[in-house]
């Protein structure tokens, strides 16, 4: 049964530091939380596995650096500076790639990774993230393979099934360069297991340019930016931390036209999904909501942010698994039909790795829908998806 959360002292000085701006509130109450015997190993762990060990640092060394035990101060500073390294060059690899692609005749959108980390935070050092995200439209697909293919890029891993199967399994071409930079061109962003009212595609239709270095990025509107990042919360079962306090830095930071966000929200079939990561947001950042989007009359909505700030926090004993991800993904849309169809295509359409496992004919396919539920036993069993 799941029952609302009480926080550990260690938790609550995660989330007082998973921000980057500090009200005089937010430094008082971290300072009071550091006065505590607290348990770094676990709050070191938390941090990693919800990508905050920048924000932890950048805090505690602001607020309070002689309350911080030394050794963990010292292992914070040096990722800080090797996630800022590593930042900058994916942003560097970022405006080569836009730039090629764009000399070549390819429209790309960027969106999460480094614009996010400059528009949302304000310096790329702030934010963990490992690739660079490029959206780009169907038909141009092929020409951009070749166009990175050409150009010393590789896909990782190998595709070893016909582009066209490909294609119809997946939803991005995975590049690295010899640096090891992830290069993701999506022409499918929300994946195959995801579905909407309506073409999610308008979501890139409406552009705006951010400036990074002197090179004007190409990315979604702010309206559009921010439903998509909630799309992704629910696309991965809001199972990290910092993709709702990225949420929370693009609403407090950026002023939005929340009429269209609730219109195309309503549009696409993803207006409860928008909801719950509003309660997400305002519940562990004190955010305010607009008094015209109604959080507390969708119960549904309460309900799964209440089990999802329980799994985060590990106050549920039985972490997400394959029953639970079906029972979430059904409450978690504006529909039982649309719930439905996103559980169906879940359980009936096997990934490319798992049709390399077993390979069917394409007039076959529609037999995925008796085999992956076995596949899917097979890579999970009863754990954590």
């Amino acid at each position: 049964m799941v029952v609302d959360y009480k926080l550990k002292a260690e938790d609550e000085l995660l989330l007082s530091c998973a921000r980057s701006k500090l009200e005089k509130e937010d430094e008082a109450k971290i300072i009071s939380i550091l006065d505590n015997n607290l348990d770094w190993e676990h709050i070191l762990d938390m941090a990693t596995r919800h990508r905050l060990l920048p924000l932890l640092y950048i805090n505690l060394n602001a607020v309070s650096p002689s309350k911080v035990p030394v050794d963990v101060l010292r292992y914070l500073k040096t990722n800080f500076h090797d996630n800022a390294r590593r930042n900058l060059l994916l942003t560097g690899e970022l405006i080569k790639v836009m730039q090629l692609l764009e000399d070549n005749g390819v429209k790309a959108v960027t969106y999460k990774g480094p614009v996010l980390a400059y528009s949302a935070y304000g310096n790329v050092g702030y934010r963990q993230f490992r690739d660079i995200d490029l959206f780009i439209e169907k038909s141009d697909v092929d020409k951009a393979k070749n166009i990175m293919n050409s150009n010393g890029y590789y896909l990782d891993p190998p595709i070893e099934v016909d582009n066209s199967t490909y294609m119809k399994l997946d939803s991005e071409y995975r590049f690295k360069n010899t640096s090891g930079v992830l290069i993701e061109l999506n022409w499918n962003f929300e994946g195959p297991y995801f579905s909407f009212k309506s073409d999610s595609n308008r979501l890139f239709s409406d552009l705006i340019f951010n400036r990074i270095n002197n090179f004007e990025i190409r990315t979604p509107s702010a309206e559009n930016e921010f439903l998509m990042m909630c799309i992704h919360c629910a696309k991965h079962n809001w199972n990290r931390l910092l993709w709702i306090m990225d949420l929370g830095e693009v609403l407090e930071k950026k002023d939005f036209n929340w009429q269209k966000v609730m219109k195309i929200s309503e549009e696409l079939g993803v207006k409860r999904i928008l909801i719950i990561n509003l309660i997400l947001i305002q519940d562990f950042r004190g955010s305010q909501i607009p008094a015209e989007i109604k959080i507390n009359s969708d119960n549904p909505a309460k309900e799964i942010a209440l089990q999802i700030k329980n799994r985060i926090f590990n106050i549920d004993e039985n972490s997400l698994n394959l029953i639970g991800k079906f029972f979430l993904d059904l409450k978690k849309r504006d529909s039982f039909q649309i719930g439905m169809k996103d559980c169906i295509y879940g359980l009936s359409k096997p990934t490319s790795d798992e049709y390399k496992f077993l390979q069917l004919p394409k007039f076959l396919f529609p037999l995925y829908i008796f085999i992956r539920p076995f596949l899917l036993m097979r890579k999970y069993g009863k754990g954590q998806i």
